[in-house]
Formats: C-alpha cells, structure tokens, sequence
C-alpha cells in the first residue's frame, strides 16, 4: 500500500512473470508527458510536448513473486521459474504438463488468480485446474457420444448426432459458463490467497455504513486535536506486546485510506479479550493523542472499548462478509 502510495506500479502474481521473489520488471506506461526537440525555422531547437494518450515512457514495475501466495513453497516456485525457460506458458495445460505439479497446486495458483497472462479469469481457471488430476483416462464411448437433442449448433436429425469434442486427455468437454465474481468476492479471495489485494481494500466495501456509526476514516485522523474522542475501523494487521511496554499492547489497523496505530491498555485488553485476540477486524473507540515528530506528527489512538466489527454491520442489517 506504501509503494502505491508513492506512485510505484505493482503487478499481481503471474506464472508467466513472476519468479519466486519480488522482482523489478521493465515496462511502458502511457500518459506521461515528453518532450521532443525539433528545429523551428530560425534554426533553433526548439521543445514541443507530445499528447500525453500517445506517449510511451519506460518504466519499473514491481512484480509480485510467487512467495506471496499462501501453501506455495519454494520449490515449486522454482520448479515453475524452471519450466518457463523453454518459453511463456500458452494454457493450464501446458502448465500442468511442463511443471508436472500436481492437482492441488494447480488448483491453489487458480484460486489465487494467477493465470491472468492465459486470459483466464479466477473461476475459469479453477473449473479447469480440477481436472488436471493424473490426466483422466481416454474414455472413447464418450468420444462418439451423441449430443442430447437441442444441444448441436445445428437443426434436425443431423444435429443429435453431433460428437462431444474430446479434449487432450481423450475426455469429453462440454462448453460451461460460469458467472464472474463480483468484486468484493474477487477482493476476500486475493485475501485468502495471498493476504492482500491490488484491488481494492475490504474496508472500502463498508465505507456508507462505517460513515453512519461516525467511524473516522485513517487519513482524517491528523485533522483531529489532541485529545479529541475517536471511533476508527479496520482490518487488524498486527498486534505486538513488547516486554518493557508494561502490558500495553500496540495494534496497527489498516482501512482503505492508510493506517491507524492504536494503543491498548492492559485493563481494556482483558475486558474485551476475545475480540481482541479473535476478531480480524475492529473498531475501537477511544481519544487521539498526537506527539511531534521529526517530519510530521505522530498519531495513537489510546483505546477505551472494542467491538467486533462484522457483529457491529450484522446489527444494521447488512449482509454479513468474512474478514478471515
């Protein structure tokens, strides 16, 4: 999020880019303005701007690597990293052929959206990472099969006697549409796959309701005075006790607009327990201190009371989504 932030590009998981770590890879972006020396007819040089929709500037762009992904080791990542040197993989089942990993990997790399560059989509490449497992055995009865009346492209008797159309691995395939994932189920599943989203933030799907419980957002804090009481929401990041900090636990709350660092006494920690080890995601009311800094002010939330916060959207009747 830092690194968007600051202008820089990040690129998703991909089996056709991504190495095992994070990389730098070289690109083009449009839009940006350069300008070109030309000689006018005094004989001078002189600079003229391009439209900026038909400029290409060289770029970096930070590419996820396949260590992001959760169950993916780095053996596999390797292994894929390997099998790429004989060039870009042109379907799943080149993949599968070329890496020879199994089923559940192949599946767990669908689930993460990571055939993009095979112009599959999230679902699409899961119908068919299910059946990469051992490669089916040739099954020929269904290779002359006829299709069910009405199901040929054409009309009539001709029509029924039409053959599935067999796959690589001999089994028969029938045309299947799946329904795309909306978005915030696009964004709960980057999260269970690789614990963040180039998306959106989950937070950001909630942002009329948390206005209606007076949540302040994360970027609004350094508007508030010292001392001012504060209600703040967000997807818990992390929770850290240090031994000489007395028992106060530091917790770092993350919403759609940045951070929010939240202090947490020990008496307030035991009292709300449960959501405060439990809950993935908070809110938690308390008072904004702010400290000068050596660049800017440094901004805590001390907190007074928690609440879970997908037990507090179930109570105005909002459908209720997982933060897990």
């Amino acid at each position: 999020r830092d690194a968007r932030v600051h202008g820089v590009e990040v690129r998703p998981v991909d089996v056709n880019s991504s190495r095992w770590d994070c990389t730098l890879e070289s690109g083009e972006a449009r839009g940006a303005r350069r300008e070109k020396k030309r000689e006018g007819g005094n004989g001078k040089a002189e600079a003229t701007t391009a439209p900026r929709s038909s400029l290409l500037v060289p770029r970096s762009f930070l590419r996820l690597g396949l260590r992001m992904l959760n169950g993916i080791g780095e053996a596999v990542g390797r292994t894929i990293e390997q099998a790429r040197t004989a060039g870009p993989f042109l379907s799943i089942d080149d993949f599968a052929r070329r890496t020879r990993l199994g089923r559940p990997i192949v599946q767990r790399l669908a689930e993460a959206d990571a055939f993009g560059s095979l112009g599959k989509n999230r679902r699409q490449a899961l119908w068919q990472a299910l059946g990469q497992e051992k490669k089916q055995r040739a099954m020929p009865l269904f290779e002359t099969l006829p299709l069910p009346l009405g199901e040929g492209r054409g009309e009539g008797a001709c029509a029924s006697h039409q053959q599935y159309d067999p796959g690589q691995d001999g089994s028969a395939i029938l045309p299947v549409t799946l329904p795309t994932m909306q978005p915030f189920e696009e964004v709960v599943a980057d999260y269970r796959t690789a614990g963040l989203s180039l998306r959106a933030h989950p937070i950001s799907f909630y942002r009329e309701q948390l206005e209606r419980l007076g949540i302040t957002p994360a970027r609004q804090l350094v508007e508030l005075k010292n001392d001012a009481p504060v209600i703040v929401a967000g997807l818990v990041l992390l929770r850290q006790r240090p031994g000489t900090a007395k028992g106060i636990t530091f917790v770092t709350l993350e919403d759609e607009t940045g951070t929010v660092n939240l202090v947490v006494h020990q008496h307030t920690w035991d009292r709300y327990y449960r959501i405060a080890r439990r809950a993935p995601a908070w809110i938690a009311h308390g008072c904004v201190q702010t400290a000068p800094g050596n660049y800017s002010a440094v901004i805590h939330v001390v907190v007074s009371r928690l609440e879970a916060l997908a037990d507090k959207l179930r109570q105005l009747d909002v459908k209720a989504r997982d933060f897990r």
